[in-house]
């Protein structure tokens, strides 16, 4: 700026010098045509600073710009970063709470299956309550094997059912294995001293009693061997006193929902009996306060009705009372754990019922 104004200076000057020195017109023209060329050399100057100016001004701007975005990422890493550590705490918290609860829970070197096992206590008392309600409201005990069984271990489910209620509804005076060792024993006794003196009619009355009880119902057991021999049994009924039509007591073990099977693949028949004896010892269906009166016990199988049996009667005509109070015991497989076979109900339209030509007569010391 300063050298274009020094140049415009310097024109008048001259000019005016050559109008004082007496100057021609073209000498005049000539003197205004290289003060013209000095103004343009100092414009394409300035115009030439401009760009530098310009080009300095936008680096400057995109220094700034490069720390903006640096201070940005900057930001954004540390609330990321503050973020993960929220994450990490609150983790570090779940884990401190859990620790915490596996001690309040556990004492001892084994705190982790202590708790466990305090867990699956309190399932089982769950189930044990559940299975006592049912029985109580509903009259009915429902025992899951969790598998397939064989058709002889049916029949021991029914004989080992049949002796545990003969003795807890006080038609026996002790246990089957018990009475069978008694009996013995006593027989032994009696063979020694028969010579040396006469047994005393009253022991001798008992003993008789007891014997022929022991014998009913030990022809029964094996009866009912036979008969799982010849044919499905699906149900089996236990009517204690009064008549088939209307009994004093009447039991049911449902064997529908069983899966019958053969070979290594079915459950030991001694696991089984441990599973169902203890539900009926949770459901608490057989016990009684009361004293109970002796009364016969008779025992009716549904079976096919061409099955070949001779020992049992057929009772082609027979319905299950409905006015009296039933306690149904029903024996099933799993179907999940044993392929998820069924059992069709079609199955059974050609089984009628067989009853037992001898009643269990019971006895009492």
């Amino acid at each position: 700026m300063f050298a274009g104004n020094n140049d415009r200076t310097g024109l008048r000057m001259r000019l005016s010098f050559s109008s004082e020195g007496g100057l021609t017109t073209s000498e005049q023209q000539n003197e205004a045509h290289k003060a013209l060329g000095l103004q343009s050399v100092a414009g394409d100057s300035d115009s030439q600073r401009l760009p530098v100016e310009t080009t300095e001004e936008m680096d400057e701007r995109a220094g700034r710009a490069r720390v903006n975005t640096d201070t940005t990422v900057t930001l954004k890493d540390t609330t990321q970063n503050q973020e993960d550590q929220v994450v990490k705490d609150k983790e570090n918290a779940q884990i401190i709470c859990q620790d915490t609860l596996l001690e309040e829970h556990s004492s001892g070197p084994d705190n982790c299956q202590d708790f466990i096992a305090t867990g699956s206590k309190h399932v089982m008392e769950e189930r044990d309550a559940e299975v006592w309600r049912k029985a109580q409201e509903e009259g009915c005990v429902k025992v899951v094997f969790p598998g397939v069984v064989t058709q002889e271990g049916c029949c021991r489910f029914v004989s080992e059912i049949l002796k545990c209620i003969l003795y807890q509804r006080q038609q026996l005076p002790m246990t089957y294995d018990q009475l069978v060792y008694s009996q013995k024993k006593q027989a032994s006794t009696q063979d020694k001293d028969s010579v040396r003196r006469r047994p005393v009619p009253s022991v001798d009355r008992n003993w008789r009693k007891s014997q022929q009880t022991l014998q009913e119902l030990e022809e029964v057991l094996q009866q009912l061997e036979v008969l799982f021999s010849l044919s499905k049994v699906p149900r089996v009924l236990l009517s204690l006193g009064g008549s088939l039509i209307l009994p004093k007591e009447l039991y049911e073990i449902n064997m529908e929902d069983l899966l019958l099977s053969g070979g290594d693949q079915c459950l030991r028949v001694s696991s089984c009996l441990r599973q169902l004896f203890r539900t009926l010892f949770v459901a608490d269906i057989l016990s009684d306060t009361k004293a109970v009166r002796l009364m016969p016990t008779t025992v009716l199988a549904l079976a096919h009705r061409d099955c070949g049996v001779s020992w049992f009667r057929p009772k082609l005509l027979f319905k299950v009372p409905t006015r009296v109070k039933k306690q149904t015991i029903a024996l099933s497989s799993d179907p999940c754990i044993s392929g998820g076979a069924t059992v069709e109900g079609s199955e059974w339209q050609d089984y009628v019922w067989f009853q037992a030509p001898i009643h269990i007569k019971g006895f009492s010391n």
